[in-house]
C-alpha cells in the first residue's frame, strides 16, 4: 500500500487531517507508521499505526477510527537529529574496525 504525503485523511467520522510523514523501522526497512496533523487547531500531529489505515485513494487516506480515537494516539513530537556509533568493516585497510555515525529521527514518548 502506498502512503501519500500531504494528502487529506479521513476518519470513520470525516475529515480530520494531512499526513505529513511516515515512520519506517531501520532494520526492516518498511513503513510502520503515518504522521497526521490535525486540521484543526492546535494541530497536533499523531502517530497512527498502518494497521489504522483501510484504505489510500489517489490524494485521500481513510482511517479505520474515529476523530477522538485518532485524538487518543501517540503525538508525535520532532526532536533534533541523534547521532548513534556503529561499526563499520574496512576490509580494504586491513581488515580494522572503523566507526561512522547514523542520524536519525527520534521519537519523544
Amino acid at each position: 500500500m502506498e502512503i501519500p504525503l500531504q494528502a487529506q485523511v479521513e476518519c470513520t467520522d470525516g475529515i480530520c487531517g494531512r499526513s505529513e510523514f511516515v515512520l519506517m523501522d531501520p532494520l526492516s526497512d518498511k513503513v510502520t507508521n503515518l504522521v497526521v496533523r490535525e486540521i484543526t487547531f492546535p494541530n497536533t500531529e499523531y502517530i497512527v499505526p498502518v494497521e489504522a489505515v483501510s484504505e489510500t485513494i489517489a490524494d485521500t487516506i481513510q482511517l479505520r477510527c474515529s476523530k477522538a480515537e485518532l485524538e487518543k494516539m501517540r503525538p508525535f513530537v520532532k526532536t533534533t537529529f541523534v547521532e548513534a556509533k556503529m561499526p563499520l568493516m574496512s576490509p580494504g585497510y586491513g581488515g580494522g574496525m572503523g566507526t561512522y555515525y547514523y542520524s536519525h529521527m527520534s521519537l519523544q514518548i
